[in-house]
This record gives C-alpha cells, structure tokens and sequence, in this order.
C-alpha cells in the first residue's frame, strides 16, 4: 500500500524546491525547511508550492488574509496534495485555520486528517474580535490535533477551548558548531562578546539596548532582520547585521562567548530555537523568563530574569562572561532537541491519528522520542 501521504503546507515563500536550492548553496543547514524530510520513506511527503504572484495577485492574497486571519489563497492553490494526503502538517496557525476552512467548505473532497500546529494564536486570542474568535474556534474544533512548542501554549488553548488534542511537543532544530576545543574558557576572548539573534516579534531590543548601554565593555553582536532591532538607538558597543543561517550556526556561535535572549511576555517558547543552538554549542545563556523558554534550557546551567529587569539581566550576562567552564554541549542531545527529534514525534502523532491510536505521552517529553518500529525515522542520529 506505501507509506501514508502527507501534505505538508507551509507559508508562502517556504518552498522546498527553492530551500533545496538554497541549501545547496551553503545558506541554510537543513534540506528542507524544520527538516521534515527527515520523515522519509516512512511518510511520502508533498510539499506545498507557491504559485509565482504578480502585483494584483500578491495583493488579493494578502487583502484575504487580512479579512479572514489566515492565507486561505495559498491554500487553495495547494488543494490538489491536500485532496490526495492522508495528513497533513502545518507549521503555523496561519496554514491549518486555511486548511480547516477548506475542509469544512468542501468535507467530501478534502479528508485528510490535520497535525495542526500553532506558534503565535494564542498570543493574539485575547485581542481578536468576538466574531473572529468565533470562526477559529470552529476550525480548532474540527482539527484532529493541535500541537504547540511550549506547556504555557497547551495549557492556555486547552482553557479556551477545552474538549480537544492538544499536544506540546518539543521543538527539534539543527545544532551550532561549538567554539575551538582547545579554548575552554567561554570568556576567553576580551572583551566578552555577546551574541543576540532573533527576529521574533517577542525579542525585547529596547531592554536589550539599556543592558549594552550599562556593559560598555562587552561587545554585543545583533543578527536579525527585525525592524525593530534595525531602528533601535545602540550604543557603540553594539554591531548589528544579517547573515545566512550556515554562517550563524557555523561561525556565529563559535565567536561567542554568552548568548543573551531578551524576551518580551510571550506564550509560545519564543527563542526556543536560539536557545537549542547556543546550549548545543556548549554557551551559557542569559534569558528572560517568559513564554516556557526554561524547559528548553533546562539542565543547561542558564539563568533565567523576570521580565523586563534590566538589573538582573545585567548581573547575569556579567557573570556568565566570567564563567570559566563551558556548559555541556551534549544536553541539547540527550533532551532529544535535534531536528530529528522534532520530526521524529510529528511522525509518531501521525501514525497515532492514522491508527485511530492514543497519541503517544513520548512526543511530549524532553527526550529522544522511542522510534516507530521500523521508522527511519526514530533512527536519525542525534
């Protein structure tokens, strides 16, 4: 029979063909993008397109996803792999509203059942209007699972609208080289260098800024293409850039001797990323206490501020400078935050539903996943 049909539907501009591309030429470390082919051959994947836009086109996608919430134009576009899927996965709210829109427009033409993962929803719920709720509300209620990245985002949509699955799995990305062996002392570089990244909304780069005015003797480099970052007011200690994600993950954390994390109140585990690459390559953390960044970062020495104390981060950046032991690199491993983790537990979620299973308590522990029989899956080397 083959191994179940997935549709995996992610933004518009994600388009595996052209990452390929991408990483052929050095500039992102995965092959596709979250590494969801790391799911192959137990699932057969298709992957969403994007149909080329000019101007008028571009601006009616864009003037529906602003009425409805979601890009249900980029969906439609792509119905043909979700009428042939078996599942499908989402990486953000804004694909799997689409998606349930479109099966509950058309449920004998479109069956699939959805893995339906959720990053910024519910940061925003509380400000929608009532009408708006209402709409999402019907289409969460008819998604087969919803997944989120931090326990603060399971426990708030559990809340609002009990009565479904909703899953926390842990997110899986590359790992970070690690700073020369034969250096280990994290600060042994002067002056200190600490290494911001980020593009997220939820960065807090005003506090950021306060923290690099008062550490004139540390140098802060900034990677992010946040207009935000772009336009704050730095002080002369502060370099901010973009550049590819290899170099970041190759080079940008080998330079570094801390990684801060200055985070607004957030419910979704914003950083998450920057935080499994830095303790990955064996750096010690400074970040704020928000959103569920700390199961992340537990059992790797970081220190954890209240939100928006400037003084605590402050000390603690200061201290982590002096630190004369690096972290050890290996907790991102043996918490199971690798790529392959991450897909690793997509996978089991997907049999599960396709069996008419339990969802499997493994998906949502910090861990390495017990691999599927047989799935290559679960064999990934991490």
């Amino acid at each position: 029979m083959g191994s179940p049909r997935v549709a995996v539907i992610v933004r518009y501009g994600l388009n595996a063909t052209a990452w390929r591309a991408r990483h052929e030429r050095g500039e992102v470390a995965d092959e596709t993008p979250y590494a969801y082919h790391l799911a192959e051959p137990d699932l057969t994947l298709e992957w969403s397109v994007d149909r080329p836009e000019g101007r008028l086109a571009h601006s009616w996608r864009m003037f529906v996803r602003r009425v409805l919430g979601f890009d249900f134009v980029h969906v439609w576009r792509n119905r043909a792999i979700i009428a042939r899927s078996d599942v499908v996965w989402t990486h953000t709210e804004r694909e799997h509203l689409a998606v349930g829109a479109l099966k509950a427009l058309f449920p004998r033409r479109y069956r699939a059942l959805t893995v339906a993962q959720s990053v910024w929803l519910w940061d925003m719920w509380a400000q929608m209007s009532a009408p708006r709720r209402a709409l999402f509300a019907r289409l969460l209620r008819a998604q087969d699972v919803e997944v989120v990245l931090s326990r603060v985002n399971r426990d708030t949509s559990s809340t609002a609208l009990p009565g479904r699955r909703v899953v926390r799995v842990p997110f899986g990305t590359h790992f970070a080289s690690q700073p020369d062996p034969g250096d280990d002392r994290p600060s042994g570089q002067t002056p200190a260098r600490v290494l911001v990244i980020g593009n997220d909304r939820h960065r807090d780069w005003p506090l950021m800024a306060r923290v690099a005015r008062r550490l004139p003797d540390m140098d802060f480099d900034i990677i992010s293409l946040s207009e935000e970052a772009r336009g704050a007011h730095w002080p002369t200690n502060v370099a901010v850039r973009s550049i590819p994600q290899r170099e970041i993950l190759e080079h940008a954390y080998t330079e570094a001797t801390v990684v801060a994390l200055p985070l607004r109140p957030n419910l979704h585990a914003s950083g998450c990323t920057v935080a499994i690459e830095a303790i990955s390559a064996g750096l010690p953390v400074v970040a704020t206490d928000t959103g569920g960044i700390d199961e992340y970062l537990e059992g790797s020495g970081a220190a954890l501020v209240p939100v928006g104390d400037e003084d605590a981060f402050v000390s603690a950046l200061a201290s982590a400078s002096r630190a004369t032991a690096r972290p050890d690199h290996s907790v991102a491993s043996r918490r199971g935050l690798s790529g392959a983790d991450y897909v690793a537990r997509l996978a089991l979620i997907t049999h599960a539903l396709l069996a008419n299973e339990q969802i499997p308590p493994d998906v949502e522990r910090f861990e390495p996943p017990a691999s599927r029989a047989g799935s290559p899956v679960g064999q990934v080397s991490r």
